[in-house]
């Protein structure tokens, strides 16, 4: 059973994600559920061996019947993303560890542009850049400390003048001070971190998973149905200290398809 400031807590990490369920969608309400769900586990929003909402929780937070959340929450059982389990004497429904597979995708270029002939007409677009307090997860990834300042920044990608990826980056706030939009407007974030700060990426960690469009910025810039099948390509950039640098999610447009080369 949680107690009320449990349950607080969780309506407060709903509110923080700000993910909608779309009533009109041929999509059952359960699986929609599901699928946010995901988002917030894949987020580090609920974190492995974390206690997850209870399915009554789940139902007063979203108005939805109880059958509904049991549905969902069957949904993520059955796809690992959660276990019923006792843990440190604690019975409930928690967060399970997912693994990854390292994938080597693209070239071996860091930037955007060098992921294509010089012949293609490449763009970017800036839709947003925030200072903002740092998640477990995008603190875990950076080196830094929950809740210290970043620069958490959105761009849609364009080739031949059509959208193809929205790309988030992360960075520490203190280690690129007065980073602003229009530092990189003609150029690669990565040029300008190493023109302004001297800071030069030399190598990117990379991971890709297959995910559904539940973010509504996403949904819209890339034109898809909420729920859109896709692939998400998450990791961190290092710079040549080896210091962890750009924290980064890429949503691929559907129909985007990736190239990895391999040498023996």
């Amino acid at each position: 059973m949680h107690t009320t400031n449990q349950i607080n807590d969780f309506h407060q990490v709903f509110e923080r994600a700000n993910l909608e369920l779309h009533p009109d969608s041929p999509m059952p309400i359960y699986y929609q559920l599901s699928r946010l769900f995901i988002k917030l586990i894949q987020d580090g929003l609920f974190e492995p061996g974390t206690r997850f909402p209870t399915e009554e929780s789940i139902a007063a937070y979203y108005q939805v019947s109880r059958p509904t959340a049991n549905k969902a929450m069957h949904i993520l059982l059955e796809e690992g993303w959660v276990t019923r389990d006792k843990q440190d004497k604690r019975s409930g429904t928690f967060v399970k560890e997912k693994p990854y597979v390292s994938l080597g995708f693209l070239s071996a270029g860091m930037s955007f542009k060098d992921q294509f002939p010089p012949d293609v007409p490449i763009r970017s677009e800036n839709i947003w850049v925030r200072r903002e307090s740092a998640t477990t997860k995008a603190a875990k990834m950076l080196g830094l400390q929950e809740g210290d300042q970043i620069i958490h920044m959105r761009r849609l990608r364009f080739a031949y003048d059509q959208p193809i990826m929205v790309c988030d980056s992360q960075l520490s706030d203190a280690r690129f001070p007065g980073l602003d939009p229009s530092d990189f407007a003609n150029n690669s974030l990565y040029a300008t971190l190493r023109q302004r700060y001297d800071c030069s990426i030399i190598r990117s960690e990379r991971y890709a998973e297959a995910v559904e469009a539940v973010d509504p910025d996403v949904v819209e810039l890339l034109d898809v149905h909420p729920f859109t099948s896709m692939m998400m390509i998450t990791g961190v950039s290092y710079s040549s200290e080896d210091e962890p640098i750009d924290f980064f999610q890429t949503y691929l447009q559907p129909g985007v398809s990736l190239k990895s080369t391999i040498h023996r």
